[in-house]
């Protein structure tokens, strides 16, 4: 194949691989008539090409397989194998693996087994161990072709290497992957994917996340009608102090600053592999199991996926949002001797809210059930959004004490604004047609 390049000339990103292949996002060259081009004009013009698609790839998009690099067990042979595949690492390089590659999870053992830090369990003739496999890119020189040598060299006549080759070192790695660290913890935090960081030394949350907090909690107090508004300024707000926060990477020894968040060297984790477990066979080792996760990889989903994603998402919210009637908060229902008092988090219309909405009942061991009957019409207050229930028949017996508000039926209690039925308690699945409320509670 033209592209099988020379092992002895292939290097990893951290021996050196990148100078193979430099880059210059913002140094280009400027053609003119006449012009006499050599070797750095060529390579200044790729350079510059080269990295403009890195700033892309490593800053917008990150860290993450874009497809392919499954990876598997081969129990049979005793390899670990990894399909082809492409993906991005941090310092915005294509890693592209064109064929299956693998390795003999004995061997790597043996030459791995004492390393530092590395966790074995031995049991008899048996280790069990976990491992994590990662990619990181490489590079090769292939194709060599004559070529002129230095002028102090009397002009004689060589050969040269043609092509640069692009590819990944797979490397398997001792214990499982560390936890990952994502950029934008603000945004996380807001949406509830990160858990707040604390004070060092301390149990109290830092003053940055403490304000993204507050700010949740002002935007759930909101009438949904009014959150998505508030969601999205406070997305604006957070997404501004977490691009500050942003800085590229530096070199090893901080001498450095470079253009793209991770290093050359930074490697992409594709699979944890828990609980390897190799027996003693003859003279070496035979895989006897272990169990692949892929879910600790990065992955980069299509923006054509996210599209229809995000459109079913919005569907589903605005079916929760627009569409439901009030509800009843069950924590806030309180009942007594004499009266029920119920909270709904929107108001209700004053036309629909009768007796017969409601139904209280109590279930007696001995005598079963008995219902008590309600004063008509039931007290309205809060705005529209608490109701009190006054029995006529008082006190309410001991027993299991069942309260139920109608959403469903012919006269269910209704929204102000709109004219929506009840859609049961805050806790309930979404019911735009309406649900009823039901509160089961043991009165000793």
């Amino acid at each position: 194949m033209a592209n099988t390049p020379d092992q002895a000339t292939c290097l990893t990103a951290d021996e050196g691989g990148g100078e193979l292949l430099p880059l210059s996002p913002f140094y280009a060259l400027r053609y003119h008539f006449g012009m006499l081009l050599g070797v750095d004009d060529f390579e200044t013009e790729q350079a510059y090409h080269r990295a403009k698609m890195c700033l892309h790839n490593a800053w917008l998009h990150r860290e993450g397989v874009v497809w392919g690099f499954g990876v598997s067990l081969d129990q049979q042979h005793g390899e670990i194998r990894v399909a082809s595949g492409l993906a991005l690492d941090a310092a915005g390089h294509e890693l592209h693996l064109e064929a299956d590659a693998c390795v003999n999870i004995g061997e790597w053992f043996d030459k791995h087994e004492k390393d530092p830090g590395f966790t074995v369990k031995t049991e008899g003739d048996s280790k069990t161990f976990d491992a994590h496999v990662v990619i990181r890119f490489k590079t090769c020189l292939t194709r060599q072709v004559p070529a002129l040598l230095e002028p102090c060299d009397n002009a004689n006549t060589g050969t040269a290497y043609s092509r640069v080759f692009e590819t990944v070192e797979i490397l398997l790695l001792p214990n499982l992957s560390p936890p990952r660290v994502y950029p934008y913890h603000r945004l996380r935090l807001l949406f509830g994917l990160d858990e707040p960081k604390k004070k060092e030394g301390s149990t109290e949350i830092t003053d940055a996340d403490k304000a993204v907090l507050d700010e949740l909690g002002n935007i759930q107090k909101l009438p949904r009608e009014q959150q998505t508004a508030a969601y999205l300024k406070a997305f604006h707000r957070f997404a501004a102090l977490d691009e500050i926060d942003l800085k590229p990477a530096t070199s090893e020894d901080s001498a450095r600053t470079l253009l793209f968040p991770g290093r050359d060297d930074d490697a992409v984790v594709i699979a944890d592999i828990a609980g390897i477990k190799l027996t003693r066979q003859n003279n070496g080792w035979a895989l006897a199991g272990g169990a692949v996760d892929t879910a600790v990889r990065p992955s980069h989903v299509a923006t054509s996926a996210l599209q229809d994603l995000l459109a079913a998402s919005l569907n589903r919210a605005g079916s929760q949002n627009a569409a439901l009637g009030p509800r009843v908060d069950p924590a806030s229902v309180t009942i007594s001797d004499t009266e029920i008092i119920l909270k709904f988090d929107r108001p209700l219309h004053p036309k629909s809210v009768k007796a017969d909405a409601f139904a209280v009942t109590v279930f007696d061991k001995t005598t079963g059930w008995k219902s008590f009957a309600i004063a008509d019409p039931p007290a309205l207050s809060d705005a529209g959004k608490t109701v009190k229930l006054t029995l006529t028949a008082s006190p309410l017996a001991k027993g299991l004490a069942r309260v139920i508000v109608r959403g469903t039926g012919e006269t269910p209690l209704l929204g102000n604004d709109p004219l929506l039925p009840i859609a049961g308690a805050v806790t309930d699945a979404p019911a735009p047609q309406g649900i009823d409320f039901v509160l089961m509670k043991e009165r000793s």
